[in-house]
């Protein structure tokens, strides 16, 4: 759990290392993150589906539920972003080899590669090790 309050304090923070064993932990919480989202994403489908004609309520209270995802995408993105960056200057990598997880496809391979990659030991031009 503290990886992920650590991970959160830093999400707009590009500079410094990320350990291959606190990347893969974040990687998990977001993993998680995503289903839970994907679950709450089917129940609004659900409820616009069966409540959607007959009640404003109902309506009303999915498209607070998209704004809020929303929101919470957003944020998602630039931690995301912030975490490949450092884990690429844990690895003595330019940061810019983070948009490789944006493309379809390539991008899964990539963060597949990413949780295995060790980090260089000692310290490189991005800092100590984290």
């Amino acid at each position: 759990m503290s990886v992920l309050i650590e991970q959160f304090k830093q999400s707009f923070k590009y500079t410094g290392r990320l350990s291959v064993s606190d990347f893969r932990r974040w990687s998990a919480w977001l993993l998680l993150i995503f289903i839970l989202t994907y679950i709450a994403h089917l129940y609004a489908v659900h409820v616009l589906d069966n409540y959607g004609g007959s009640s404003i309520n109902a309506v009303t209270g999915v498209f607070v539920f998209y704004a809020t995802l929303l929101l919470v995408y957003v944020f998602l993105m630039f931690a995301i972003t912030s975490a490949l960056i450092r884990r690429h200057h844990d690895m003595g990598r330019n940061g810019w080899f983070s948009v490789l997880w944006f493309v379809p496809y390539i991008g899964v391979g990539y963060w597949i590669y990413l949780l295995c990659a060790k980090g260089t030991q000692g310290p490189n031009a991005y800092g100590p090790p984290a």
